[in-house]
């Protein structure tokens, strides 16, 4: 058995509440990291049925905190894995000069990621590794994606190493750590913010790990471009004119001087 406690605070300055908690079931939904409160398509992931929360329903006064005991019994034929589920806290307001009756208003919960010992599978494989082809400086977007096709949540970390066209380490870039859920594609953003002069052809190479064994993440390589052609024109523009006006210069030289080109 697993007990722990959530904090419930009321920070409403005039009305009374009173709080139900109840006990759902998550799934992941979308690539932002957010889940959704849902029965799972199969009982693999469920957890609802293990918690008992301490007490169900009570009243908070204005400002004022409570600790709800929740507890995880987990049955001895449990599935080996990841189970998923959340605590939930709904209000209602009960009295106050701004109470307009019973009514819901809110319902927060907090995340429990429980992990059943046992054989279980962890893999993490890139889905997708993306930059923009073509940039004419920094900052430069990294995207990556991850998929989880093990039976555990995860949390990737790693680097990605920049190089120029001559193998030369440009810098390291860092990716947020957070966890991924079994069936889930998260997706992680990051960038190489400095914006010094780039010209040529870049190599990003992500590597990392993830899990509890460390496991190595295949390392992914992708190659993008980056040179900003409008110095550039620029740059190309006063050459052209200073080789021009000493072209000219010369000529008056040679005229002043030499009276080349008088009749």
């Amino acid at each position: 058995m697993i007990e722990n406690f959530l904090r419930v605070y009321n920070p409403n300055k005039e009305n009374i509440v009173t709080i139900k908690m109840q006990i759902e079931d998550i799934a992941p939904t979308g690539e932002e990291g957010f889940v959704v409160v849902e029965p799972p398509e199969t009982e693999t992931y469920s957890l609802a049925g293990w918690i008992k929360v301490e007490p169900e329903e009570f009243n908070l006064n204005p400002e004022e905190e409570h600790f709800v005991k929740f507890t995880v019994t987990i049955p001895e034929n449990a599935e080996p894995g990841g189970h998923y589920g959340t605590v939930v806290a709904g209000t209602r307001v009960l009295a106050g000069p701004a109470a307009t009756g019973a009514a819901i208003i809110q319902r927060v919960g907090a995340l429990v990621l429980l992990t059943v010992p046992g054989e279980m599978r962890e893999e993490l494989v890139v889905k997708e590794f993306t930059a923009p082809r073509y940039s004419e400086q920094g900052p430069i977007p990294f995207i990556i994606r991850f998929e989880n096709k093990g039976t555990i949540h995860v949390k990737p970390s790693g680097f990605i190493t920049i190089t120029n066209w001559l193998g030369q380490k440009v810098e390291n870039i860092s990716f947020s750590s957070r966890n991924v859920l079994p069936g889930a594609v998260r997706k992680f953003e990051t960038s190489l913010d400095k914006k010094w002069f780039w010209a040529g052809k870049y190599t990003a190479t992500l590597t990392g790990s993830y899990g509890l064994l460390n496991t190595p993440l295949t390392p992914t390589v992708i190659t993008f471009w980056a040179f900003p052609w409008k110095a550039g024109l620029g740059m190309s523009v006063i050459i052209i004119l200073l080789i021009l006006s000493r072209k000219r210069w010369l000529a008056a030289f040679r005229v002043l001087i030499k009276g080349e080109g008088r009749s």
